[in-house]
């Protein structure tokens, strides 16, 4: 099933209908279910480009 990368419309609170919990801000990626594609139409949330995975700086402590 197609999935989008959705986040929710500013000063909305969308909960998810399978987990139960909020949309997070930064958004979610859900499957295209019904729900979702209605939820988009009504405009309760916004479809995003997927955020790209930054690398993430390891550091290593030095002994003291």
């Amino acid at each position: 099933m197609k999935t989008l990368w959705l986040k929710p419309k500013a000063g909305l609170h969308v909960r998810c209908p399978v987990t139960g919990l909020h949309l997070a801000e930064e958004g979610a990626e859900k499957q295209a279910t019904p729900f979702w594609r209605r939820r988009l139409r009504d405009g309760d949330v916004v479809e995003v480009a997927k955020p790209s995975a930054s690398p993430k700086a390891t550091h290593k402590k030095e002994a003291q």
